[in-house]
């Protein structure tokens, strides 16, 4: 079992003496949230609360992720950084693939990338691109990174997105995993098609095994089941080192906690109630190195 945490809502000024903190406690990766701007009104709830409002103030300073990634890959050897979740739908690929290629470069080959589709219409609109079809493009907009990270001269003619030969340098040694976010049937299935992955935001233990099952067996489907494939999500359940056995026996390959958090925090505020609490660097980096001590140390 890996764990990492996320940085949505954490000051930037942070980031750097955190990711330092954690790497020496044994985490494997940190988070960082993607989020071009927030309008002062959206025309569509807020997908992760119960009420459909928006938890964080909307001056929130938020670094473009490639640009937190960076900071933080200068001053560490080993842990590694995720975008989650990169809204790639909203994105021109191969703008995005050189940026993924880049920082893949600058850190060693440290860096996974988390996908998802973006959900304010407004993002879609402002940035001139069309939400109907955001699942299709994103499909192909996978494909491209991939296709880019190989290296050589390549070419693409999809429906979306057309190109003819061109390369792109430096490329990782390695390709950069790719994580599909989203819990509906289609981003389930993208995952299964086109993913290294799967990023969860935060279910329960009772609804983690259902779709560890659903995405087996597509993955069936689209032949590719004997291939590696990660899942990464968050189970506020999972309170002990017998809970987490559970979930690595489940397929869980990488637990997100939110490790300077109450341990009495109700699961069912969701996402929002764990994200608002921040204490002060000095609490977070305790608890950081007392999550190490107590269940990295036994289960990392």
């Amino acid at each position: 079992m890996r764990f990492g945490f996320h940085l949505f809502m954490v000051d930037p000024a942070q980031h750097q003496e955190i990711a330092r903190t954690a790497e020496g406690a044994g985490w494997d990766s940190i988070q960082v949230a993607d989020a071009p701007f927030f309008p002062e009104k959206i025309s569509v709830p807020y997908p992760y609360t119960p009420d459909g409002t928006r938890f964080w103030p909307l001056d929130l300073p938020v670094l473009d992720p490639w640009v937190a990634i960076t900071a933080m890959a200068t001053v560490t050897q080993r842990i590694r950084f995720i975008p989650s979740v990169l809204r790639l739908a909203i994105r021109q690929p191969l703008l995005e693939a050189k940026s993924l290629c880049s920082v893949a470069a600058v850190s060693g080959g440290r860096v996974a990338l988390g996908v998802g589709l973006a959900w304010m219409p407004e993002e879609f609109r402002w940035l001139g691109m069309d939400k109907k079809t955001r699942g299709a493009r994103q499909n192909e907009a996978i494909q491209i990174l991939r296709l880019l990270m190989g290296g050589g001269m390549v070419e693409f003619h999809g429906k979306y997105y057309d190109f003819d030969r061109l390369i792109m340098a430096p490329v990782p040694k390695i390709p950069v995993p790719i994580y599909v976010g989203g819990t509906s049937k289609p981003a389930l299935k993208r995952a299964a098609r086109f993913g290294d992955g799967w990023i969860g935001v935060m279910h329960p233990m009772d609804e983690i095994e259902g779709a560890i099952t659903e995405l087996q067996n597509l993955r069936r489907e689209f032949g590719r089941e004997n291939e590696p494939f990660d899942i990464m999500l968050h189970c506020p359940d999972a309170q002990t080192v017998d809970d987490i056995r559970r979930l690595k026996d489940l397929g869980v390959t990488d637990l997100q906690v939110t490790p300077w958090t109450m341990p009495d925090t109700p699961a069912h505020l969701g996402v929002a109630a764990f994200m608002q609490q921040q204490p002060p660097l000095a609490v977070k980096q305790d608890a950081i190195k007392r999550y190490g001590d107590e269940v990295i140390a036994k289960l990392g």
